[in-house]
């Protein structure tokens, strides 16, 4: 087992490649955890590489994360995959307190929370968000994080065989939020990961939502 830590945020993502198999099959996965939406930093830091910082603080309406890139390659001497597995996942939710606020949920927060992008890059490009039904967060008029996660894992991606993909991101908060209310959601935070997993056979399944 080997395995290589990334840290990438908005505050914080930590991301982690396995390299391991199943019992016939061998899988490759990296997760990019730690991923904070907040009034905070965008942060990817590759520990055996190189340390990328975005420093994206006091996040308002209006406000943009820009275009986050995650690049996937395939260690030398491995074995060409079949295909790619994206899942996104959201932890550590906390409900700011601030005057004049309000209570709100994890799902309140997400619902909240543009996809402006959400593309994985092989030899062709795959808009991700062309998958997923915005109608999960009742149809708010984009596709928000909580459509997204709703979706679980994108799979049966075209693999990158032996070689490099590319995956971007970017998240955004809309001028006008949703919620009328939307002082309640001043000070809130949310974690976000990003995981990726190849496999080497078709109908091997990877990641579990």
């Amino acid at each position: 087992m080997k395995k290589i830590l990334i840290s990438l945020s908005i505050i914080g993502i930590v991301a982690a490649i396995a390299i391991g198999g199943t019992i016939a099959y061998f899988s490759d996965v990296e997760t990019s955890t730690g991923n904070t939406l907040t009034a905070g930093t965008l942060d990817l830091r590759d520990l055996d590489y190189v340390t990328w910082e975005f420093d994206f603080e006091d996040m308002k309406p209006g406000d943009t994360t820009g275009v986050q890139t995650i690049d996937l390659e395939m260690e030398e001497g491995s074995n060409a995959s079949n295909h790619v597995e994206i899942d996104i996942d959201t932890h550590d939710f906390i409900d700011g307190v601030v005057p004049n606020g309000g209570v709100n949920t994890k799902d309140d927060f997400k619902k909240q929370i543009k996809v402006n992008t959400l593309k994985y890059f092989d030899s062709v490009t795959t808009d991700l968000l062309t998958l997923v039904d915005d109608n999960a967060d009742g149809n708010l008029g984009f596709k928000s994080l909580y459509d997204v996660e709703a979706y679980g894992v994108f799979d049966d991606l075209l693999s990158f065989g032996t070689g490099a993909g590319r995956f971007k991101v970017e998240l955004s908060l809309p001028t006008d939020l949703p919620d009328a209310n939307d002082n309640k959601y001043q000070g809130d935070s949310i974690q976000i990961d990003f995981e990726f997993g190849v496999a080497q056979v078709a109908g091997q399944d990877v990641l579990t939502d």
